[in-house]
């Protein structure tokens, strides 16, 4: 049976998807595309329009993410097992996080192991990042069973390729940054994420629009180029400090946008004196292209969806950041040897419900027709005038409807005291002047509550202090006023008691 899963890749500069059909050890891209993406706010009007395009209907997910707002940390714990590893992780970053613990999910590879003591990279992301991602997603119709680095993902793969050596540099080469990754013995070993010189967002040298990147300023790029070299130098010269790696790799691969601009690899390969290649995850992996795609297929922005697609075929993925209260749900069924189970399960539960059904079938008639006669009774004893009985619960209901119908239509506010009242009231005290949203208001005999949301909380003090000149109310008190952090709007609930004219 052949089943489908989409590597969706959300990369700085773009987003991109492709469609893998696996049967066996068959894989086969049956759609690819991917779109630029100018800002993050605009993930969800850029994600449909690539949906569209690759006719997605929906199914199997694995989702990458850039190193941008991500935590990583390289350390070495002195323990072998993960079950251990879990437990104390939290401890050890609590005081080199600048975001509390708690507020992130952290996720960690191994390295390498010494003795009793385990190298392990850690990985952390807020979670309010990562739940707006994956709300923007679902919102689509994409639920990821699985999110982790990108870089990682295509790292990992090239590895498992075996057509390079076990030690490698892949950088993944943006408009804004590059993203380096160091692999070890055949391990992912250290990421960093380094950003062109400041100067770049003064007069960019480098650009990426409707899927190709260019350079467009050469000096100024080049000058970018060989100041990004000697900060690659630096950091594994760093990690070689720190034991990540033993030497500066024989090889360099580079991915991403700028990979397809053949003078910047040149000007790279210039200015750290390796070989720089361009990757091909598809070549090495010994994945098919359907005929239409072949045509579209383009390594350097596909690379990393292919290897996300190709990782989330795997039954065990390292770095998976749906975990804890992102954990995905669980399928029921997943498995034929589970659907066999249940439909046994299935059989067994119909026979012993029939059987009960039959031996409690007469017991249940008796006890129905003696509840119909006792509701018969009851309804003659209630309403004595009754000549003819059809349904007698329908014919009580209505004939409790009639006695109660006068007190419904009785008014709850009278005087100055009615709801109009009260809202106008409230509306001509608030100035003009003042932006205020509501959100939320109650009125009851008592009271009124009053939520929203406005510019300052001086607006708050202000709206309050006019309300109290209201001769409709006793006291007006502030509840509650707090700055949103998205937004930056104050949110405040005010709460007025009713008790003056009336």
């Amino acid at each position: 049976m052949k089943r489908e899963i989409l590597g969706l890749d959300i990369s700085d500069d773009y987003i991109a998807a492709v469609v893998v059909q696996g049967s066996g050890q068959d894989r086969r891209i049956t759609a690819c595309g991917h779109a630029e993406l100018a800002d993050r706010r605009m993930l969800g009007d850029v994600l449909s329009v690539l949906l569209d395009k690759l006719a997605w209907k929906g199914g199997r997910c694995a989702c990458g993410i850039s190193l941008d707002g991500v935590s990583l940390r390289n350390l070495t714990v002195p323990f072998l097992e993960r079950k251990k590893i879990d437990q104390v992780l939290p401890l050890e970053l609590e005081d080199q996080l600048l975001t509390p613990v708690g507020d992130q999910i952290i996720e960690y590879i191994a390295t390498g192991t010494v003795e009793s003591s385990t190298g392990i990279l850690v990985a952390a992301v807020e979670k309010a990042r990562l739940g707006q991602d994956l709300e923007n997603l679902r919102l689509h119709g994409i639920i990821p069973r699985s999110v982790t680095l990108r870089n990682v993902a295509l790292a990992e793969h090239l590895l498992k390729n075996g057509k390079l050596p076990s030690s490698f540099l892949l950088l993944d080469a943006g408009v804004h940054s590059v993203n380096m990754v160091l692999t070890r013995n055949g391990r992912v070993a250290f990421i960093r994420r380094l950003p062109y010189p400041e100067r770049m967002f003064i007069q960019a040298p480098f650009s990426f629009r409707n899927g190709l990147a260019t350079i467009v300023d050469y000096g100024e790029a080049k000058q970018s180029i060989v100041s990004l070299g000697e900060d690659i130098e630096r950091t594994i010269a760093f990690s070689r400090a720190n034991g990540a790696v033993d030497s500066f790799p024989d090889l360099v691969v580079m991915s991403g946008s700028m990979a397809q601009e053949r003078q910047f690899r040149e000007l790279l390969q210039e200015a750290i004196g390796h070989e720089v290649i361009a990757s091909d995850l598809r070549d090495g992996a010994g994945v098919q292209l359907d005929g239409a795609v072949a045509e579209q297929w383009e390594p350097a922005l596909l690379d990393h969806a292919l290897a996300l697609a190709l990782r989330g075929i795997q039954k065990k993925q390292a770095m998976n950041f749906r975990k804890d209260e992102f954990a995905p749900e669980r399928l029921l069924f997943a498995t034929r040897r589970q659907m066999a189970a249940a439909a046994s399960l299935a059989v067994v539960l119909i026979a012993a419900t029939l059987a009960w059904l039959g031996f409690d079938y007469h017991d249940l008639r008796t006890s129905y027709d003696a509840a119909g006669e006792r509701m018969n009774q009851l309804y003659r004893e209630t309403f004595p005038e009754a000549t003819r009985i059809v349904d007698p619960l329908a014919q009580m209901q209505a004939n409790v409807r009639d006695v109660q119908a006068p007190a419904i239509a009785t008014p709850v506010f009278s005087g100055e005291k009615r709801t109009l009242n009260l809202l106008a009231d409230i509306s001509g005290r608030i100035p003009e002047a003042i932006e205020i949203h509501v959100s939320r208001l109650v009125i009851d005999q008592d009271t009124v509550q009053l939520r929203g949301t406005t510019d300052t909380f001086n607006n708050v003090n202000i709206i309050q202090g006019n309300l109290r000149k209201s001769p409709l109310f006793s006291d007006v008190n502030i509840v509650s006023a707090a700055a949103d952090k998205d937004s930056g709007k104050i949110r405040f609930e005010l709460k007025l008691q009713i008790g003056g004219i009336s």
